[in-house]
């Protein structure tokens, strides 16, 4: 009985585990991508898929006044869900419908190569290579409302940045810098979110947040 118990806990274990670490798929960022441009009324464009490793996701602004979207293997590797993805493209398509790209030539010209893992890993002040903080402020905003009007969870944005600061899931760990203010940043999305926990359920029940709130660790 009791080997038959071991048996069971360990497949529970292994289930776990899985999950915790799942990718997305092609087909679950298009789906996400449809549900939040139907919330949005936004002609929806194809998505195109990146073969780079660095997890990231921009849209591209062109002369002719067009964009493209587009989602890198690295970002779908390390997101687990659909509502995080979601709250990603919730994002970028806040600064198109806020008028960023128009209001920024700097950016426009640079957001092929930026993204949302710079704009997580870079200064939050404004800069030649990214929006300013209150550019960020109102692209994160108009994600979380988005994610709600989508029937997404609030909280999807929230745990995707999250996992960007992670500096273990960038193939050239030097490219970035964490600076303080991005946790600013991503305590004005937890507040607009509604999270007050603090504890991100990535997996089944939390276990690595709630492992590093009893180590100290947080």
């Amino acid at each position: 009985m009791r080997s038959v118990t071991k048996i069971f806990a360990v497949i529970f274990l292994l289930t776990i585990c899985t999950s915790s670490h799942a990718e997305i798929s092609k087909v679950t960022v298009n789906k996400a991508w449809k549900r939040i441009t139907k919330a949005d009324n936004f002609s929806r464009i194809p998505i195109n898929f990146e073969k780079d490793k660095d997890p990231n996701a921009w849209v591209k602004f062109d002369d002719a006044g067009t964009y493209t979207v587009h989602v890198t293997r690295g970002l779908m590797k390390i997101l687990d869900t659909e509502d995080e993805i979601a709250g990603v493209l919730a994002h970028e398509l806040g600064h198109i419908r806020l008028g960023h790209y128009a209001n920024n030539v700097s950016a426009m010209r640079t957001r092929s190569v930026i993204g949302i893992n710079s704009e997580i890993h870079t200064n939050y002040h404004a800069s030649a290579t990214s929006f300013g903080q209150r550019q960020e402020t109102q692209a994160d905003d108009y994600s979380t409302a988005l994610l709600r009007k989508a029937r997404y969870s609030p909280r999807g944005l929230y745990d995707a940045l999250t996992k960007l600061h992670d500096k273990s899931y960038v193939s050239k760990p030097n490219s970035f810098s964490i600076h303080p203010a991005s946790r600013e940043r991503l305590a004005n999305i937890a507040d607009k979110a509604g999270i007050t926990t603090g504890i991100r359920i990535n997996s089944l029940i939390g276990m690595e947040d709630i492992a590093e709130i009893m180590t100290g660790k947080r």
